[in-house]
C-alpha cells in the first residue's frame, strides 16, 4: 500500500497510514500505525476507530486519492487526540396506560412579571321586606325573571347584560274583609343585587322597598 495522497501540500497527521474502505461504506478508514494491508482483497485490520481487530469491520485497500472530507470522523479524532463528542440520550419510551409525573416547571427567568387574577367581587343578597304596612308579606323563592322582546334586561345600575331574578309575594286573605289579599312582586340583578319591591295596585306597581346595590356604577357594563 503505498503512502496517504492529500489534495493539500502540507502533510497531514495521517500520512504513511494504510487506507481502506469497508465493505457496503464509502467512508474511509485510517489504519493503526504499522498497520500493512494483507495480500487478500478482504481482510480485518485495526482501526483508528476500531483499534479491536476483533470488532473492526471488514475492508478492502483503498489506492484512489484521499480527501479529508472523506475520511471517517471518528478516525480523525483518534489521530488528533480529540475526544468523542457528547451523545443525546434518546427519549425513553412509556409504555402506553401508564401515567407518567411531568417534571416541575423551573422559576421565569425571562423577566416578566406575573399578576393575580383576582376573584370576582360578590354582594350580599338583597333582602326581601318582611312586612309592609303593619303586615307580613310571604314571599316565593327568586326564580329568573323572563325575557320579553323589545326589552333590555340589563340591570340599569352595574350594567350586568341580565337577566336578574324576580319573586312573588302576598299578604292577607283573599276571603277576609279585614284582611284584604294583596300581591307583591320584586326584581333583582344577580351580579350587584340591586333590588326592587313592587305592591300590585290594579295594573300598576307603586315601590315598597329599594335595596340600593353597593357595587360601582357601571362596573358589569361590557
Amino acid at each position: 500500500m503505498s503512502a496517504l495522497a492529500v489534495e493539500t501540500t502540507a502533510a497531514p497527521v495521517w500520512g504513511g497510514r494504510l487506507v481502506v474502505r469497508a465493505a457496503g461504506h464509502p467512508v474511509l478508514h485510517v489504519g493503526l500505525e504499522g498497520v500493512t494491508a494483507p495480500r487478500m482483497p478482504v481482510f480485518t485490520v485495526p482501526l483508528e476507530c476500531v483499534p479491536d481487530v476483533e470488532k473492526a469491520p471488514g475492508v478492502r485497500p483503498w489506492s484512489g486519492p484521499v480527501l479529508e472530507s472523506g475520511i471517517c470522523p471518528a478516525c480523525l479524532r483518534a489521530l488528533r487526540g480529540e475526544p468523542e463528542p457528547e451523545t443525546i440520550p434518546a427519549p425513553r419510551p412509556v409504555p402506553a396506560g401508564v401515567a407518567e409525573a411531568l417534571p416541575e416547571p423551573g422559576p421565569d427567568t425571562r423577566g416578566r412579571r406575573l399578576w393575580a387574577v383576582p376573584d370576582p367581587v360578590t354582594y350580599a343578597a338583597a333582602p326581601l321586606p318582611a312586612e309592609h304596612a303593619g303586615r307580613p308579606i310571604t314571599w316565593s323563592a327568586w326564580t329568573t325573571s323572563p325575557v320579553i322582546s323589545h326589552y333590555d334586561p340589563s340591570c340599569e345600575w352595574c350594567g350586568d347584560p341580565g337577566p336578574g331574578e324576580m319573586a312573588g309575594g302576598r299578604q292577607g286573605n283573599p276571603m277576609s274583609s279585614t284582611d284584604p289579599l294583596r300581591r307583591y312582586v320584586a326584581y333583582r340583578c344577580t351580579a350587584c343585587q340591586e333590588m326592587t319591591a313592587y305592591e300590585q295596585v290594579g295594573k300598576d306597581l307603586q315601590t315598597i322597598a329599594h335595596h340600593k346595590s353597593r357595587a360601582p356604577k357601571d362596573s358589569n357594563r361590557r
